[in-house]
């Protein structure tokens, strides 16, 4: 029985160690990526985007049925 007790005992300690273990990796990850988020832009890249202009994504054209284009409507 104090085996059991002691298997258990381990067996949540290690449970707790991975969920610590867990959480660490991701808020790590997570202030790395608002690190990144944060860093100013070069004044050569903010250049070049604006210089560019945003293509405005196509809107796909409803495709007509076969009687559609039969009869021309």
């Amino acid at each position: 029985m104090a085996k059991n007790k002691q298997q258990k005992k381990k067996d949540r300690e290690k449970r707790v160690a991975k969920e610590k273990h867990a959480a660490d990796t991701k808020k790590r990850t997570t202030e790395k990526t608002n690190l990144e988020s944060k860093k100013p832009l070069p004044a050569r890249t903010q250049l070049m985007r604006s210089a560019v202009p945003k293509a405005d994504k196509p809107v796909a054209a409803k495709k007509n049925t076969f009687t559609q284009r039969r009869t021309g409507g």
